[in-house]
Order: C-alpha cells, then sequence, then structure tokens
C-alpha cells in the first residue's frame, strides 16, 4: 500500500482477514511474516493464508484504540480490538495486539504480529 501509514495498514490487514482475502493478506504481509495468536498457536505467512483457504473466517475485526511507535527501520503499532470469530457459540475477544511494520515501497509491511486476550471486565 504506497503512502499508507502503519495504522492503515493495520486496518487494512484486520479488513482483509474478515473478507477472507488472501490476495489482501499475502499483499500486507512480509515474507517472513509470523502471528502469535491470544491462544498461543504460532503461523507463518503460509500457514495464515492457508487457514483461510481452508476456511477460517473472522466475522468482525473492530478497532478500538492504535497507537504507531516509530523505531529505526520499523514501526509498532499497538492497540485494543474486538474480535468476533465465526465459531458457533464463541465469545467476543477482546485482545490487545502488537505489530511491528517495515518500510516496503513507499508504504508498510507486517512484519510480526502477536494478540493477547485482555481479562474479562
Amino acid at each position: 500500500m504506497s503512502n499508507a501509514t502503519p495504522s492503515d495498514t493495520m486496518r487494512a490487514y484486520a479488513q482483509a482477514t474478515v473478507a477472507a482475502d488472501t490476495a489482501a493478506i499475502s499483499g500486507l504481509t512480509d515474507d517472513q511474516f509470523t502471528y502469535v495468536h491470544s491462544s498461543a498457536l504460532y503461523e507463518t505467512k503460509e500457514q495464515l493464508i492457508a487457514a483461510f483457504e481452508g476456511g477460517r473466517r473472522y466475522k468482525g475485526w473492530e478497532i478500538q484504540e492504535m497507537v504507531e511507535r516509530p523505531h529505526a527501520g520499523c514501526t509498532t503499532v499497538t492497540g485494543t480490538a474486538v474480535l468476533t470469530t465465526s465459531r458457533e457459540g464463541a465469545p467476543l475477544l477482546n485482545i490487545r495486539f502488537t505489530t511491528t511494520m517495515v518500510p516496503d515501497g513507499g508504504g508498510w509491511k507486517m512484519a510480526a504480529m502477536q494478540t493477547t486476550r485482555l481479562p474479562e471486565q
């Protein structure tokens, strides 16, 4: 995404996962991308895309807050979100996320992401 901010890239990733748009997910993530889910599941880019191709679905990814922190050569984006999965009876997941963004052709790609469930209020 040329001229996109790291936060724009995070929003686009959230939308792409809800749409199960594997081409968009692939374009938004670095080839070495890794994702550590709130369940502790570890996935590479290839495994994440295969999961969506195999039927993983999110109903919603509502970002509540987001903060960018620039560093030499990358930017971290942290925030909170409500994630809704398509599993029958699955609760809403209130999560905190951290993602590392790396510059890519005038825009940003996700290099790593980790989510953690927030305690029930």
